[in-house]
């Protein structure tokens, strides 16, 4: 649906924001993940800076991510495509997380200075060297659940809600005090475990995660105690095909998405 009257600002397809909501109402439109009135922004999540800025004052929170918005079926497809089973799993609720601005200051300042330390936009790669990464953790509660159930728990033994609520925090490991990740998803799978209160779903993140120059660990003896990767490196690569990715810092890596799964 496109107007045919004036409209409202350059650029726009609609006369007027009765028009934006209509299209939202039809199915022309992804809605906003935060007012869920108007249509979003191209490349955004909001519809504009309003809703931004809302959605970043109350951060950190989780917002539901309904089936007929295009980036459910994006986030299905990679959960699936790096799934390393022919048995692959239902994905049955997609959350995108708003970190709190402190949590996403440090990832953006941390990213900020492995670029500058190795230029890796100018050898065609992305911002200091940054991807994508699985983390499986364990939930006690059943947050996500449905969309109307997106608070938070306050247990501090809720893996899933504490991630969310202060950032990533190192942990013991083979290879040292980090944060461990993977490429596999089934992989990530492994370390997740079922809510104590008899959610039927597992809980999976998708993270945005600061590579760096990566270290590859392919054989020798492992390090528990190691609280950084070797001189030089920013992250360590283990396994086969380099599939686990290991960081040694709290702000080398944060949340994109949640995933809840059976």
């Amino acid at each position: 649906m496109s107007c045919n009257g004036t409209e409202s600002r350059p650029g726009s397809k609609y006369c007027s924001s009765e028009c934006r909501k209509a299209a939202v109402k039809q199915g022309l439109e992804v809605a906003c993940l935060m007012c869920k009135e108007f249509p979003k922004a191209p490349k955004r999540h909001f519809c504009g800076k309003a809703c931004a800025d809302k959605a970043e004052k109350a951060a950190p929170i989780l917002m539901d991510v309904p089936e007929t918005d295009p980036k459910f079926a994006d986030i299905v497809k990679q959960f699936k495509d790096s799934w390393q089973d022919s048995n692959k799993p239902t994905v049955h609720r997609i959350c995108k997380v708003v970190n709190a601005r402190a949590v996403e200051e440090r990832f953006q300042a941390y990213r900020q200075k492995v670029e500058q330390a190795g230029n890796w936009v100018s050898q065609g790669k992305t911002a200091g060297n940054e991807t994508r990464r699985w983390h499986g953790t364990a939930r006690e509660c059943t947050v996500g659940d449905d969309p109307n159930n997106l608070d938070m728990c306050t247990s501090t033994s809720c893996g899933l809600c504490s991630v969310i609520r202060t950032g990533f925090d190192v942990a013991a490991g083979d290879y040292g005090l980090g944060i461990y990740t993977s490429a596999y998803s089934s992989t990530s799978h492994n370390y997740t475990r079922a809510a104590t209160n008899g959610s039927p779903y597992r809980a999976m993140f998708l993270t945005r995660i600061v590579t760096g120059k990566e270290h590859i660990f392919t054989s020798g003896v492992t390090d528990p105690n190691a609280k950084e990767p070797p001189a030089g490196y920013d992250s360590v690569a283990v396994g086969p095909d380099h599939s686990a990715l290991i960081v040694f810092q709290n702000e080398a890596i944060c949340l994109t998405w949640l995933v809840l799964y059976s």
